[in-house]
């Protein structure tokens, strides 16, 4: 037998089959590799969430789109009229509180956390623990 790595290795392989390394895996270019963390577009409740914040963006782009073509026409209005007094600027601005309490409102739509869960949760525990009627010690 001959001497060095390759008689050793092959001592293991006729010695102890159970050492014998796993094969390598073969390569299939026509089978694609699998994703190394699972897609979170599979999770219905992660999807139906990213649904509704979608809905709730278009929804934002569609008040955005009509707020400003209607501001739009109310300056050719103005500018039609003589361009006097600018008075536009009243109901853009009522409009426009409207429109950032709809994009401030996108984003208290959050889930509530753990911490926020176990907070309310000591909240109302304590709340129903004064609420209930002491017992008379004698």
């Amino acid at each position: 037998m001959a001497a060095g790595p390759q008689a050793d290795y092959v001592g293991i392989m006729t010695e102890d089959p159970s050492r014998v390394p796993p094969p390598l895996p073969s390569y299939d270019p026509q089978r694609p590799a699998p994703p190394l963390t699972p897609d979170p577009a599979a999770d219905p409740a992660l999807r139906a969430a990213a649904l509704k914040h979608l809905e709730a963006v278009k929804a934002f782009r569609i008040h955005l789109t009509v707020y400003l073509a209607v501001m739009a026409l109310l300056v050719a209005i103005w500018l039609i009229t003589g361009a006097g007094y600018f008075w536009p600027v009243w109901p853009a601005m009522g409009w426009g509180l409207g429109l950032g309490l709809h994009r401030a409102s996108m984003s208290w739509d959050r889930e509530p956390t753990e911490a926020q869960i176990a907070e309310q949760a000591r909240r109302l525990a304590q709340r129903r623990d004064q609420d209930r009627p002491r017992a008379i010690e004698d």
